[in-house]
C-alpha cells in the first residue's frame, strides 16, 4: 500500500483516482497519527496492507519533513518521494538531506505518477 500525504484537496483525488484506475491500493495520512496508524497497521475497518512507500507533498511545510522522518525512523527502506514546487529549492534539498529517496518538482512528480505508483506498488 502506498500512503500519501498532500494537503490540496485536489491534487490527493489526482493521486487516489490515478491509483484507482491502475490496481494500486494508496491510503492518506494527513497527520503523523494517521502515519503511524498505516505503518503500525492498525485495523481501521479497512484495508491496510504494509507500506511499500510514502508520496508527501512538500506544500506541507514542517509537517512533510516529520513525515519523512516518521517513515524512515520506522523502516529506513520504506522508499519516501516527495515533491514540491520547483521554485522552492531549499525545501527540495532539506527533503533530500533528511532522507527522501526521491525528490521531485510538482511537475515531474505529474508526469511520473503512473510509472511511481506502479513501481512502489511492486515493491510489496
Amino acid at each position: 500500500m502506498i500512503v500519501y500525504s498532500c494537503p490540496d484537496l485536489i491534487f490527493a483525488t489526482k493521486i487516489r483516482a490515478t491509483a484507482e484506475a491502475l490496481g494500486v491500493l494508496t491510503r492518506p495520512a494527513r497527520d503523523a497519527q494517521a502515519l503511524r496508524h498505516r505503518l503500525e497497521q492498525v485495523d481501521d475497518g479497512r484495508p491496510n496492507e504494509p507500506v511499500t512507500a510514502l508520496m508527501v507533498d512538500l506544500d506541507l511545510g514542517p509537517l512533510a519533513l516529520e513525515l519523512l522522518e516518521q517513515a524512515k525512523r520506522h523502516n529506513p527502506d520504506i522508499p519516501v518521494i516527495a515533491y514540491g514546487s520547483h521554485v522552492a529549492k531549499e525545501v527540495l534539498g532539506e527533503a533530500r538531506r533528511r532522507g527522501a529517496d526521491l525528490v521531485l518538482p510538482r511537475s515531474a512528480f505529474v508526469a511520473r505518477l503512473p510509472q511511481l505508483l506502479q513501481q512502489y506498488a511492486d515493491k510489496a
